[in-house]
């Protein structure tokens, strides 16, 4: 696996944790020419569902997520609404450029996908990385240029959105709450970034406090926001900031975590590191649940690299993982 490859169908807020220090722009603009071919995970099917029982953690079906006649499908959002019968997931696909997807899950004992493309009509490149239940949606996508801009769409009609922040020079649209709060990044010229929130046409720039760089992954109807920053020494840490107040949140052992989920209920989701090859190379990478102070794995089940990206207010979670062929595909975990 390179990290080109996972940067490309992973989620920016995803992206920019794991380089936090490189541009954005310049992470996102391609994989190194890799085209990952089949995985054991679908050596005769598209889709499947597996039974993972973790020793003192909550069961979960694990259902692949894969868009037709693709290889590779990355999810990053589910409704916060989404019920065990009905669920909206946004993400992308693709292999060389990347794009936008919405697939509508439905049914309980036999599930139904629907998918459906969602492309900012002038992009290069698109990728869908947040929904409310409005079916609003936000990503960013790439201009002929080479620059990012987030992006939202409702009512079928998209609406650019760009920081106003000097010496900002892409911007990425991450997640939207009922209230059409959206929260995201932006990444700067001299490299690095921060996370921003747009509320009611104001943007205001987030980030923790004493930290060199930071994110905004997810904000939930609440307006409680999850994201990642890097300290002084380099380190990696996920934080919620909730009613003016953040906290730093790390996976216990762990030498890197990332935040990038939240629900209603304020139940995390994120991934973590607890050697510094997984930190370099990604493997080894798992999914976290932080539920009441506990601390859950969310691994798909024998396979080497789990994000755990975004949860339902029913505990449904998205995310994506690789398996040891290198094929990167998106999953749902229902509990």
């Amino acid at each position: 696996m390179t990290k080109q490859t996972l940067k490309h169908f992973a989620l920016f807020s995803m992206l920019m944790s794991l380089l936090l220090s490189a541009s954005l722009s310049q992470a996102q603009a391609g994989i190194g020419g890799k085209l990952p071919g089949k995985g054991a995970a679908f050596s005769s099917m598209q889709k499947a569902t597996r039974q993972a029982q973790p020793e003192g953690s909550p069961s979960y079906t694990f259902t692949l997520l894969n868009y037709p006649g693709t290889l590779s499908t990355s999810a990053s959002a589910i409704n916060k609404g989404a019920t065990t019968s009905k669920a909206e997931i946004v993400g992308g696909y693709g292999a060389e450029t990347s794009s936008g997807l919405l697939l509508r899950v439905s049914g309980t004992k036999t599930l139904t996908e629907t998918y459906q493309t969602v492309n900012e009509p002038h992009a290069m490149q698109s990728f869908a990385e947040g929904i409310n239940d409005l079916e609003q949606i936000v990503g960013q996508y790439e201009d002929a240029s080479g620059t990012w801009h987030g992006f939202e769409r409702s009512g079928g009609k998209f609406r650019e959105i760009n920081v106003p922040f000097a010496g900002a020079s892409g911007t990425f649209a991450v997640s939207i709450n009922n209230s059409g709060e959206i929260v995201g990044l932006y990444d700067l010229s001299s490299g690095g970034g921060y996370g921003f929130t747009l509320i009611a046409g104001t943007y205001t720039s987030i980030s923790y406090p004493g930290a060199t760089t930071a994110t905004a992954s997810d904000v939930n109807n609440n307006g409680d926001i999850v994201g990642n920053y890097s300290d002084i020494s380099g380190a990696f840490h996920g934080y919620l900031l909730s009613g003016g107040t953040y906290t730093s949140i790390d996976v216990p052992g762990a030498t890197w975590t990332n935040a990038f989920g939240i629900n209603d209920a304020g139940d995390i989701v994120g991934s973590y590191c607890t050697t510094s090859e997984c930190i370099s190379t990604e493997e080894g990478m798992q999914g976290f649940l932080l539920s009441g102070g506990t601390f859950t794995t969310i691994a798909v089940p024998n396979e080497p690299v789990t994000l755990a990206v975004a949860i339902s207010n029913a505990g449904a979670i998205v995310g994506v993982y690789e398996d040891a062929a290198g094929v990167i595909e998106g999953f749902m975990a229902t509990p």
